[in-house]
């Protein structure tokens, strides 16, 4: 008995923790899942002073951006570049930032191709360190030197006496890579933000184009993999305990089919205890074994022949019997039964 009080609570220790830890899986592994998304925005501008030559028709050194300019009076353009870029979530990480300006010499009314085109490293490569921040800016402040490019670009249309139209392109060029500080997933980063002015030796009008070139990105860190995992744990876990469950119903069906084969021979015994001897074995090679088929039909022997009812218990089976002389009279109750 107490080894069955053993293994019952056992069973409903096993079955209690498996019904929990299904739950559990269950309510993670099946819920609808979001995927994580990390993004950057930029948010950039160019800010420039365009400063003329002496002359005798501008009272002011320089005219304020957005303008039309006659080329020829315009001797250098002082500019600010500002990058500004937002996150989402915080990151680190290093971007490398530098000014270059680019000559591009083009065939009138000419879709294809151009004739001749250079780049010239304004400033040295400089790195601009993120650290925990959702939020970065980087301000360069640059003076393009209008009449130098100019000249180059004249020399080179006067040498090979080419009609062109030219430009001169000077930009703020970033390039790098940062990690979303929670997660480790890495972006990467690259933006140019650019100011186009027109080349001529000659006085032309001439207006700046400003391309701020403002970047949107976005990943997404995908989440199905664990769910996946956790689904498979859920379906392992109503296995086992399915398994269990039927383990402790076939416990309870034995376990009651014991106590009605303990409590038949009980009261059994308990009636005719006056005429029941208990014995621990027999030698029925000795006997004729005459099997009955009720405990009544035993009955029947012993009011004929009045001989004591020997009981045998057994785990399995136990035996009631009549010896008379060689002749054995027996009734079997079989557990199974």
């Amino acid at each position: 008995m107490r080894m069955n009080k053993i293994r019952k609570k056992r069973f409903i220790i096993t079955l209690v923790l498996l019904f929990i830890v299904g739950v559990v899986l269950f309510s993670f592994g099946f819920k609808e899942h979001k995927d994580i998304k990390y993004s950057y925005i930029e948010n950039n501008s160019i800010d420039y002073k365009v400063y003329l030559k002496p002359n005798n028709f501008f009272d002011t050194p320089y005219l304020e951006k957005n303008k039309t300019y006659i080329t020829s009076l315009i001797d250098y353009i002082d500019t600010d570049f500002s990058y500004k870029i937002n996150f989402n979530e915080n990151v680190s990480g290093d971007l490398k930032y530098k000014v270059i300006a680019e000559i591009k010499a083009d065939k009138n009314n000419n879709d294809v191709g151009n004739y001749w085109t250079k780049l010239y490293d304004l400033t040295e490569e400089k790195t601009s360190t993120i650290s925990n921040k959702n939020s970065h800016e980087i301000i360069v402040n640059q003076k393009i030197d209008y009449n130098n490019f100019n000249d180059i670009l004249n020399s080179f249309i006067e040498e090979y006496k080419l009609p062109a139209e030219s430009t001169l392109r000077v930009y703020l060029d970033i390039r790098g890579n940062v990690s979303i500080d929670k997660s480790k997933d890495t972006m990467d980063v690259n933006s140019q933000i650019s100011l186009t002015v027109p080349l001529s030796k000659l006085a032309i009008e001439g207006k700046i184009e400003v391309d701020n070139n403002n970047n949107q990105k976005e990943i997404i860190q995908k989440t199905e993999p664990v769910n996946k995992l956790l689904k498979i744990l859920f379906y392992i876990d109503v296995i086992v305990f399915a398994y269990n469950l039927f383990g402790y119903v076939r416990f309870l069906i034995n376990k009651n089919n014991n106590l009605s084969y303990r409590d038949r021979i009980k009261k059994i015994n308990s009636d005719y205890e006056d005429i029941i001897t208990n014995v621990k074995s027999i030698d029925t090679e000795k006997f004729s074994v005459i099997n009955v088929e009720s405990f009544e039909d035993l009955i029947s022997v012993y009011n004929s022949i009045r001989e004591p009812i020997n009981f045998l218990y057994g785990a399995q089976e136990s035996k009631y019997f009549i010896i008379k002389q060689n002749a054995c009279y027996m009734y079997t109750i079989k557990k199974e039964d």
